[in-house]
């Protein structure tokens, strides 16, 4: 969905339950013109997308957002000033219907997102 069109994935690795990716936000993607003219901000929801992707990518799955336990939305980012993400996806449980985990976004040493829940695998 958001995939090769918001950010596009640098580096990504699968390595016991972790996955690590670098991303790069495109910031000219029309969705700043919105969020904000004046001040573009990365919107939650769009974090919150990206580490969903990056699970089904990761596991070759489809599937849809179960249970968010926690989400924190600790900064934001303004693609302008710096569009490079680090996300950290922690894998605790997954069975042939759910994917439990921990997740985080960082830009440099700012955390954007700490985010905790499960999602339904759909195929």
């Amino acid at each position: 969905m958001l995939v090769n069109n918001l950010y596009r994935v640098l580096s990504q690795q699968i390595d016991a339950g972790v996955i690590r990716a670098g991303l790069e936000i495109d910031a000219a993607h029309d969705i700043f013109k919105g969020h904000f003219p004046e001040v573009p901000v990365l919107p939650g929801v769009c974090m919150v997308q990206c580490i969903k992707e990056l699970i089904e990518s990761a596991y070759l799955l489809r599937t849809r957002i179960d249970k968010a336990d926690m989400i924190k939305f600790l900064s934001m980012l303004n693609p302008v000033e710096s569009n490079i993400l680090d996300a950290e996806i922690v894998i605790k449980e997954k069975s042939e219907t759910r994917i439990v985990f921990q997740a985080n976004l960082k830009s440099s040493d700012r955390f954007l997102l700490k985010y905790s829940g499960s999602l339904f695998i759909l195929n």
